[in-house]
C-alpha cells in the first residue's frame, strides 16, 4: 500500500512537471504553437493562456508575411478580434479599391468605414475612403477632403501621414483651379 501512494504521488510529480505553464506556452517557437495549436486546444481548452499565445502568435505570422489567412485563423478561435477583423476589412476595402467601377469603390469606402469603427483611432481606414471618393468622382472635392482631414487627426504613422498631406494638397490645388476656371 505505501508503494502505491509513493508510485502514485511520484506519478502525479511528474503529470505535473510536464503540465505547461502559462510561460512555456509563451516560449514555444511560433510555428510549433501553430503547427499544434489544433491539437493543443484540445487537450487544453480550459487555459486561456494558450487561446491567447495561438492567436498572438497568428497575429505576429499575418503581420510580418502579410499573410491574411492567418487572421481568418484568429477569427476561427475568437469571432470577435478586432485586430483580425480590422485587418480582414482593409484589405478587401483595397481589393474593391483596385477595381475601376463606381460599385467598386462604394463597396471599398463601406470596407473601409466598418474597419474604422473597430478600431476608431487609426486614421488609415480614412485615407483609403478618401481615396476611394477621389477615384469614385474625381470633382467630389468636399467628401474626399474631409476624410483626408478625418485621417490626419488620427493615429498615421509618419510616413502614411506624408502621404495623406502630399495628397490633400495634390486635391486643394485641383479644387483651386477648377472653381478658379467656373468663376
Amino acid at each position: 500500500m505505501k508503494k502505491l501512494v509513493y508510485y502514485l504521488l511520484i506519478i502525479a510529480l511528474l503529470i505535473l512537471s510536464c503540465a505547461p505553464s502559462t510561460k512555456s506556452f509563451e516560449e514555444l517557437p511560433p510555428q510549433v504553437l501553430l503547427a499544434k495549436s489544433d491539437s493543443l486546444i484540445n487537450v487544453y481548452p480550459d487555459k486561456p493562456e494558450l487561446v491567447n499565445a495561438i492567436i498572438n502568435a497568428r497575429l505576429h505570422l499575418a503581420e510580418k508575411n502579410n499573410d491574411f489567412s492567418q487572421y481568418h485563423e484568429v477569427l476561427k478561435i475568437e469571432p470577435n478580434n478586432p485586430i483580425a477583423q480590422y485587418y480582414i476589412l482593409m484589405n478587401t476595402g483595397k481589393q474593391y479599391h483596385e477595381k475601376e467601377y463606381k460599385n467598386g469603390q462604394w463597396k471599398a469606402i463601406q470596407s473601409f468605414s466598418k474597419a474604422s469603427a473597430i478600431i476608431d483611432s487609426l486614421g488609415e481606414p480614412h485615407f483609403w475612403i478618401g481615396k476611394a471618393y477621389e477615384k469614385k468622382d474625381e470633382m467630389d472635392f468636399e467628401l474626399t477632403l474631409e476624410a483626408y482631414d478625418k485621417s490626419l487627426k488620427l493615429y498615421l504613422p509618419k510616413k502614411l501621414r506624408n502621404k495623406v498631406l502630399v495628397k490633400r494638397e495634390a486635391l486643394l490645388k485641383r479644387k483651386n483651379i477648377y472653381e478658379d476656371f467656373w468663376k
